[in-house]
């Protein structure tokens, strides 16, 4: 079972968006929603590259947003940071996890196919994402509909597969480079350890 062969590697994605979400998440950075989901995309790519399966890209933000909930701690959490991160994390996962079964093969490798899933993601994430703020939840209003949907996904789209083509590029080379040639053993401990260190920073570290 794929879930069994590739549990540490879907720990790791999802911790790494899990710290992706946390640690710049804190940031009071302009459009900083961009950045958060264009880098969550990249990592989403990579995770797609190494684990080609249906259903990744879920269990990979499951455990983002258990990571990103213990980060912050539960009792400390707000009714709006339970119900809205959450939700942001999985409409962009789900979305992924929708058109990357779509576009990205397997068996043929192109940047075209990644681009179009980081895009179509952006689009359709935010879009979902502004509606409920706007008309479930009633917290925005027109024009923050308008904004997060037609400049703030337009960015995403474009940073994500900007950024996912560059990091996809550097693993492709690595792994032909053979600088990834290590023992299954030894790759496997380095994770464990640095998923352990990850939910460690993740835990004690005040944001």
């Amino acid at each position: 079972m794929f879930i069994k062969r590739n549990f540490l590697w879907i720990i790791f994605f999802g911790s790494l968006i899990g710290l992706n979400e946390t640690l710049i998440g804190s940031f009071n950075i302009p459009y900083r929603s961009v950045i958060l989901s264009s880098i969550t995309l990249t990592i989403l790519s990579l995770a797609r590259l190494k684990i080609p399966k249906t259903g990744t890209s879920i269990l990979i933000m499951l455990v983002a947003i258990l990571f990103k909930i213990n980060s912050f701690g539960v009792h400390s959490c707000t009714t709006n940071m339970l119900l809205c991160g959450p939700t942001a994390l999985l409409l962009l996962g789900i979305a992924y996890e929708i058109f990357a079964s779509l576009f990205i093969s397997k068996n043929t490798f192109k940047y075209l196919n990644y681009v179009l899933t980081c895009s179509v993601t952006s689009f359709v994430a935010f879009s979902f994402f502004a509606v409920m703020n706007t008309y479930i939840i009633s917290v925005w209003d027109t024009s923050r509909l308008f904004e997060y949907i037609f400049v703030r996904a337009t960015l995403t789209a474009v940073l994500s597969s900007a950024i996912s083509i560059f990091g996809l590029y550097l693993v492709r080379t690595f792994e032909k480079e053979h600088f990834l040639r290590l023992n299954p053993f030894v790759i496997n401990s380095i994770l464990g350890c640095v998923i352990i260190a990850l939910w460690l920073f993740g835990s004690y570290v005040k944001f």
